[in-house]
């Protein structure tokens, strides 16, 4: 008999929770036109849901009319893209998250007493371009292969992380750029990855160990949801990304009689019931 696993945690993180609470709340109370720069969230069918409340998404301010109500993305907005709009008169509504908010801070502080800012995430996510733009000069490293030898030899480096990076990776990066740099003069390390990710990850690697057939569901554009996708799969090869119940297929859950169910920060609840449902209609089926 086929059994579901279901993650202690699932749907919205309480950052994006926050957010479209927010947008939503927005959109009830305005008569005009709300846009949103990009996607708000790294959920596409979420960003459907708010297009059909009335968000209109774009990706450059210049699309926007004058005078307009701008809600900037719960992930940041890097400060050349805000900068280029203040003689147009909009109004801006930040969603940003508060533990993306926090690192920032963090960043900054660290910048502003002389250390070297190392950032451990991806490079071309918005989040990190942002925190690009405060410290000047700013080392972004993504993998093994971009940690070079005496580079940082001494100076003072502050390293932090991007909030949905995966906490193995973190810890194993910074050993690896001490290995590399013993002559480093100083060095402050914050662990800036938010308790949501660091929480959820630890619950798939419980939950992917003990199941035939471990689904993530999220998006593919979504960092964290990659990285839970990324940290199932060490657990158990049968670990698949589920951006919608149609994906649930026979040929992913055949012969499985445990299934393990996790959803990345951006995956609404509702979807989640969607595809358990699917599943059990599934076990009904065979």
């Amino acid at each position: 008999m086929l059994s579901v696993k279901l993650s202690r945690t699932i749907g919205f993180c309480s950052g994006v929770k926050r957010a479209i609470g927010i947008i939503e709340d927005t959109l009830s109370k305005s008569k005009n036109k709300i846009y949103s720069l990009g996607a708000v969230i790294h959920n596409p069918l979420v960003i459907k849901h708010l297009k059909e409340k009335g968000l209109v998404v774009v990706e450059s301010l210049t699309d926007i009319p004058s005078g307009s109500t701008v809600i900037l993305p719960s992930h940041g907005t890097p400060r050349c893209i805000l900068n280029s709009s203040k003689k147009r008169r909009l109004n801006f509504i930040d969603v940003i998250c508060p533990y993306v908010s926090k690192l920032q801070i963090t960043c900054q502080n660290l910048y502003s007493q002389g250390y070297t800012i190392v950032i451990i995430g991806d490079k071309r996510h918005p989040e990190v371009m942002a925190l690009k733009e405060i410290a000047s000069g700013a080392y972004v490293i993504e993998k093994a292969s971009d940690v070079s030898k005496n580079v940082f030899s001494h100076k003072k480096i502050g390293i932090i992380a991007q909030t949905t990076q995966s906490r193995d990776t973190f810890f194993k990066l910074i050993s690896l750029i001490l290995d590399k740099n013993p002559l480093v003069k100083e060095v402050h390390i914050f662990n800036t990855i938010c308790r949501d990710t660091s929480n959820r990850q630890e619950e798939v690697k419980r939950i992917a160990g003990r199941v035939d057939v471990m689904l993530v569901v999220g998006s593919r554009i979504s960092a964290n949801t990659k990285r839970l996708l990324s940290i199932g799969l060490r657990g158990n090869k049968n670990t698949y990304l589920i951006e919608s119940e149609d994906q649930v297929s026979n040929n992913i859950l055949k012969g499985a009689k445990k299934v393990g169910l996790i959803s990345g920060a951006s995956a609404p609840e509702w979807l989640v019931r969607k595809i358990v449902k699917k599943i059990k209609n599934h076990k009904k089926e065979r």
